[in-house]
C-alpha cells in the first residue's frame, strides 16, 4: 500500500507534465495544427477518463475494508459541516486531507478492488487541491458531497 501511496502523486505529476508539454508544443504551431492537437488531447482525455472510471465487479459491489468505509463517511460528514456552515470553508482542507491519507495508509484491499478504489479516489485528490487553494464554495462542496455519496454504488 505504501508503494501505491507514493505512485499516485507520481502518476499525477507525470500526467500534468505530459499535458504541459503538449500545450507548449501547440504554442509553436499554426492555428490548424492547434485545432488538431486539441482534438487529440480531447480524445486522450476521454480515454484517460474511461481508464480511471470506477467499474463494478461483474455487476456486484467491491468489498472495501472498514477503514476505507469509515474514511469516506468521515469525509462526507466534514463536507456536510462545511455546507451547513458548522465548519468554515478555510478549515476543511486539513481534516479532509487527513481522512484521505488515512484511507491510503490503512488500506488492506488488494487486486482489482484496490485498483477500483484508486479510480474512485483520484478525482477526490483534485477536489482536495481546490479546497487547499481556497477555490471552494458551498456549491463545489455539494458536488464533492454528491461524488462521495456514489461510493456506496461501487463498494460495500
Amino acid at each position: 500500500m505504501k508503494k501505491s501511496f507514493y505512485l499516485l502523486p507520481l502518476a499525477l505529476v507525470l500526467l500534468v507534465a505530459c499535458n504541459n508539454n503538449s500545450e507548449k508544443e501547440t504554442d509553436h504551431k499554426d492555428h490548424d495544427s492547434t485545432e488538431m492537437n486539441k482534438k487529440d488531447t480531447d480524445a486522450n482525455h476521454e480515454h484517460e477518463e474511461e481508464e480511471n472510471k470506477v467499474l463494478l465487479d461483474n455487476g456486484k459491489k467491491w468489498k472495501a475494508n472498514p477503514e476505507t468505509i469509515t474514511g469516506i463517511a468521515n469525509m462526507q460528514s466534514l463536507v456536510q459541516d462545511g455546507i451547513s456552515g458548522k465548519t468554515p470553508l478555510t478549515a476543511l482542507h486539513e481534516p479532509l486531507q487527513l481522512e484521505f491519507k488515512t484511507i491510503f495508509d490503512k488500506c488492506t484491499m488488494t487486486g482489482e478492488s484496490h485498483n477500483q478504489l484508486h479510480n474512485f479516489l483520484i478525482p477526490l485528490k483534485g477536489d482536495l487541491e481546490k479546497v487547499k487553494a481556497g477555490n471552494v464554495n458551498t456549491e463545489s462542496l455539494k458536488e464533492i458531497q454528491e461524488y462521495l455519496s456514489t461510493f456506496k454504488n461501487y463498494f460495500e
